[in-house]
């Protein structure tokens, strides 16, 4: 029959503490994705064609800004400096998309933003979602808060870009 004591092992304590390294390493990252998004989303706003998508990137770029702000609170709550660590993952995916300034104007270059968007967002998905999870294990009860709220905000707006693309820009295209 296995016991409980109080006293956390040394194997948990280990364990612990390697969740809480990786919480933070991740928590940077995720920090200086964001930052990076913010800059970027205004360009690929004024890239876009279509009213519904520019609307949709500028109402995304209004729910990032939020979220660096939770970021920075979620920092402050386990007594870490907000500061960004570079994301490899991110910078890969940003470096690997088309140019869209070379792609004609209309439903060719607005499919391409939002299928660039999407695959961000279902990065951050994943990212928030690990994050979250950490969170959860290290009783880091704001941070899980603030955490699930983004996994939310980032489903809400991959599923806004897909109602878009279903709707006026293969609509247009259509034409």
């Amino acid at each position: 029959m296995k016991t409980f004591t109080t006293a956390k092992s040394p194997k948990r304590q280990e364990k612990i503490l390697h969740w809480r390294n990786e919480f933070e390493e991740q928590l940077h990252q995720m920090y200086w994705c964001e930052l990076q998004l913010a800059q970027a989303l205004p360009k690929l706003a004024k890239l876009a064609t279509s009213y519904e998508l520019t609307s949709a990137i500028l109402a995304h770029l209004a729910v990032t800004e939020n979220q660096i702000i939770r970021l920075i609170h979620v920092f402050d709550a386990i007594g870490e400096r907000a500061v960004g660590q570079r994301c490899p993952e991110l910078e890969t995916m940003m470096t690997a998309h088309p140019d869209f300034e070379a792609i004609d104007s209309g439903y060719e270059r607005d499919r391409e933003i939002i299928a660039s968007a999407q695959e961000l967002m279902q990065f951050e998905v994943a990212a928030y979602g690990k994050l979250h999870l950490l969170a959860v294990n290290l009783n880091e009860d704001l941070a899980a808060e603030f955490l699930a709220l983004a996994i939310k905000e980032e489903k809400n707006a991959f599923a806004r870009l897909t109602e878009i693309k279903l709707s006026s820009i293969y609509f247009d295209a259509a034409s």
